[in-house]
Parts: structure tokens; C-alpha cells; sequence
């Protein structure tokens, strides 16, 4: 394992990684969180938890709806940006590639969380569209160190 963390871009990588994490970590627990303060659940087996709960399936109030879409948005595009993070981190990239490239994408998908949760529009399409070209900029490196090298 050592050797992982000694290759160049393992340190961006890792700190993208935390961030990443992070963000679905807090937006999968802010769903629940607005979910329980409009007393919704969304299993009628949860009806045990809170007898004056509404079983919502996938309705319910706006705050969580949003919640809810920002994170199933963030599940769609971070693990495919963090599998092909570490597989640029393994074929390695230096350190300012990694810098350049995990950095950004992290901030940007958390930018587009807010924004998504505030509905903050142009914003939201910004973050998204900038962290979409990053993403293919670490596709075009991975081509690149494998096969023009």
C-alpha cells in the first residue's frame, strides 16, 4: 500500500477522495434529516419509527426532494470520476496533473451540490458542465499514458 500512496497524484487523489466522500456522506444524511423534520418516511415499515409520519415514497416535500437529486446526481458522476482518478494515479501522473485536475472537480461537484440544494441556476449547469470537461480531461490523460507514451 505504501507504494500507492508514494506515486505522485496519490496525495490530490486521496484529498479529493475525502471531499467527495464527504459531500455524499452530508447530502445523504440532510435527506433523511428533512425527511424526519416533515415527518416523512418513505417505507411503510418506518411508520414503527414515527406513528404520525407520511409515507412518501418518492414525493414528499421540496427540501428533501432536492436534497434527494443532488444526491443521486452526485452518485452518478463521482465514482466514475474517482475510479478513473485512481487508475491516472496508478499509471502515474505527476503530481501537478493530479493537483490540476482532482482539486477542481472536487470543489465543483460540491459547488453543484449547493447549488443544486439552492437552486442556484446558472450556477449549478456551470459547476456541473466545468467537473463534465475535467472528467474527460482525465479520460484524455489516461489515453494518453497508456497508450502514447
Amino acid at each position: 500500500m505504501n507504494d500507492l500512496a508514494n506515486l505522485p497524484a496519490f496525495p490530490a487523489y486521496a484529498a479529493a477522495l475525502l471531499l467527495l466522500g464527504f459531500n455524499l456522506l452530508g447530502l445523504a444524511n440532510a435527506t433523511a434529516l428533512t425527511r424526519g423534520q416533515a415527518s416523512e418516511v418513505i417505507n411503510p415499515e418506518d411508520q414503527a419509527l414515527n406513528k404520525k409520519a407520511t409515507v412518501v415514497f418518492e414525493a414528499g416535500n421540496d427540501k428533501t426532494a432536492r436534497y434527494r437529486r443532488a444526491h443521486r446526481n452526485a452518485l452518478e458522476n463521482v465514482p466514475f470520476f474517482l475510479i478513473s482518478g485512481f487508475v491516472l494515479t496508478a499509471l502515474g501522473a505527476s503530481a501537478t496533473i493530479g493537483a490540476a485536475l482532482f482539486y477542481p472537480f472536487a470543489a465543483l461537484r460540491i459547488l453543484h451540490s449547493v447549488c443544486y440544494v439552492k437552486a442556484l441556476q446558472p450556477f449549478r449547469t456551470i459547476s456541473f458542465v466545468l467537473a463534465l470537461l475535467l472528467q474527460a480531461t482525465v479520460l484524455g490523460f489516461i489515453g494518453y499514458y497508456s497508450f502514447a507514451r
